[in-house]
């Protein structure tokens, strides 16, 4: 099983959706909350250095996962389809969380309109990872369950595959970044 993680805290979640036979409603939730961390994660390392938290407060202007996801896409971390499918995962999360009586297999349109939003996986066969990016193949995803995993697996590795482009705590690309877009 291929995942990508940005720091500890996202091991022990990935551990807690690994472990055993979990809810559909503890997989959206914990899926969602790691989401919303390996984006607050990314958005730290753009942001100028501070100890100042207010940005990420509860009702701050980055306190909840969307503007979060808004940032980032403006910042060109990742581009429309996955955009789209981040926010596909937190409209899950927050029905998850929000539905005491729900699971991936409900009606609810609501639920159905947020899965026909994780489409990062259409057109891919691999991880797209750096280096080979033919060693994995994608993971099964014939279960909505199985794409909410696959949609939050393909966000993170976005996420990741962001942080060697850009010098810490600046938006400035690094050396190698800027000579690969100098060819573009």
């Amino acid at each position: 099983m291929v995942w990508a993680v940005l720091n500890e805290k996202q091991n022990g979640a990935l551990r807690e959706l690994i472990d055993g036979q979990i809810s559909d409603r503890i997989v959206g939730i914990v899926g969602g909350a790691m989401l919303d961390d390996a984006l607050r994660t990314i958005l730290e390392m753009r942001l100028r250095e501070t100890t100042d938290e207010s940005l990420f407060r509860v009702n701050g202007a980055l306190g909840s996962t969307a503007p979060k996801i808004e940032l980032a896409y403006r910042l060109y971390v990742f581009d429309k389809p996955m955009r789209q499918t981040m926010h596909g995962i937190v409209e899950i999360r927050n029905q998850m969380a929000h539905l005491l009586d729900t699971s991936f297999n409900s009606e609810d349109k609501g639920l159905t309109a947020a899965f026909g939003k994780l489409r990062a996986h259409e057109g891919l066969t691999h991880f797209p990872l750096p280096g080979d990016p033919h060693t994995f193949r994608l993971d099964p995803h014939d279960t909505r369950r199985d794409l909410f995993f696959l949609s939050v697996k393909l966000a993170l590795f976005a996420l990741m595959s962001d942080t060697p482009k850009h010098l810490p705590n600046s938006n400035i690309p690094t050396i190698s970044n800027m000579s690969i877009n100098a060819k573009a």
